[in-house]
């Protein structure tokens, strides 16, 4: 015990009269606002896109489906660069080309042109958020990572709650490519003058002493040692039925509120529900894994997930979509959870790298699951079938988790 304590005192931020982790935090939070408010803004332009275009559903959701795609492939990348080269680094040239991606696509008049300015470039400079902050966040407060990376990244939850309701009130004023361009400049400006303030721990080198005190790993596992244990495929099985079901809900559950009767600004009111819930969620995740440990808060909440949506798929009404809202947007907070969960069967050694690949994970299923839902109703008329499959996803994600068992360390 005095050994991980000796450990923890030289990892982590140092008390030098202005504590740095906090402001740290507070800098991660208000970039995760802007990151993901506007990235989940695209279910607000659904609509308003294809009444201008005439373009079908299924081709509409496929730009946020390769969005997804590129953000997850490139954010394995963004992980090790940020290993390498520092976060702040990372995340401020991402946030220039994010902001630009924004600024392109409100100029979109396409469909290959959505697919380019949002699909990929935006997507680029997306993938460079969300794993090096969090990787950061677990290495700034090793001991309780989890509340902190909750409370840090309870930015993803405001932001879905607020951003869409103020780009549903732009494109009234204006119009829906108006309100993309005011998004892409803010982020832009937002974005990089936040990334200033992230910096490393003041004391990293314990990090990598070869203790991990909170999994009791000897060692720490390189990238290349991790991906050939069972368990990161499990992770990797797990994070994809996750992002299939998780993308399903932000991007179509505005357009399914719209189908059942509901105006385009009530119909987003649902995401504030899922944005703000969420951002308490997130924080209360965060306190969960550290109490009761992480595994067993990924499998009660994609438990819960699945049954939400085998709600929507029984009963069609306005106030099963709130009480949705509600579960899908606590529960969900759980995403927060991944670096600790992964520290915990990893270490920290190349955590940005480990993170990112199932991040990556995450990211295949966000970009199945949007396109599939669109051809589903395309086909069907319905969102019943895509919901049944989300709720599916959802189990499984849970018994995944569940099967889960520390690795057997393997040396090469």
């Amino acid at each position: 015990m005095a050994e991980q304590k000796e450990i923890l005192a030289d990892y982590g931020p140092k008390r030098t009269g202005k504590f740095d982790g906090y402001v740290i935090i507070i800098a991660c939070f208000f970039i995760m606002v802007m990151v993901n408010g506007a990235q989940y803004c695209f279910g607000v332009f659904f609509k308003p896109m294809i009444n201008e275009f005439g373009w079908t559903r299924a081709a509409t959701s496929g730009a946020f489906s390769l969005h997804m795609f590129v953000n997850g492939l490139l954010a394995i990348l963004a992980g090790r660069l940020a290993d390498k080269f520092g976060t702040r680094l990372v995340v401020t040239f991402g946030g220039v080309i994010l902001g630009t991606g924004y600024i392109l696509t409100s100029q979109t008049h396409t469909l290959w042109q959505l697919y380019l300015f949002f699909g990929v470039i935006v997507a680029a400079g997306s993938s460079t958020m969300y794993v090096p902050i969090v990787a950061m966040i677990t290495r700034w407060f090793p001991r309780n990572a989890g509340l902190m990376a909750g409370i840090g990244i309870s930015g993803i939850g405001f932001g879905i709650g607020v951003v869409p309701i103020i780009a549903a009130r732009l494109i009234v004023i204006f119009d829906w490519q108006i309100a993309i361009l005011i998004l892409g400049v803010v982020s832009l400006v937002l974005i990089v003058v936040l990334t200033q303030l992230l910096k490393p721990p003041v004391a990293v080198s314990a990090a990598f002493n070869g203790k991990n005190v909170r999994s009791g790993i000897k060692e720490d596992y390189s990238f290349r040692e991790a991906i050939l244990t069972r368990q990161f495929w499990m992770f990797f099985v797990g994070w994809i039925c996750y992002g299939f079901f998780y993308s399903i809900g932000l991007v179509h559950i505005v357009p399914y509120a719209m189908d059942i009767g509901m105006s385009a600004t009530a119909a987003a009111t649902i995401l504030t529900v899922i944005g703000l819930v969420g951002t308490a969620g997130r924080v209360g995740m965060g306190f969960s894994g550290d109490k009761y440990t992480n595994r067993v808060t990924f499998i009660t909440c994609f438990s819960f997930l699945g049954l939400s949506f085998l709600g929507l798929t029984l009963f069609r009404s306005v106030a099963m979509l709130y009480v949705f809202g509600v579960i899908y947007g606590t529960m969900n907070g759980v995403g927060i959870l991944l670096a600790p969960i992964i520290a915990e069967y990893f270490g920290f050694k190349d955590l940005g790298s480990i993170v990112g690949a199932v991040i990556f994970a995450n990211n295949i299923g966000s970009a199945i699951g949007p396109t599939l839902a669109g051809a589903l109703f395309d086909s069907t008329g319905s969102y019943q079938l895509a919901f049944l499959t989300s709720s599916i996803a959802g189990i499984a994600a849970a018994i995944v988790v569940w099967r889960m068992k520390k690795p057997v360390r393997r040396f090469i």
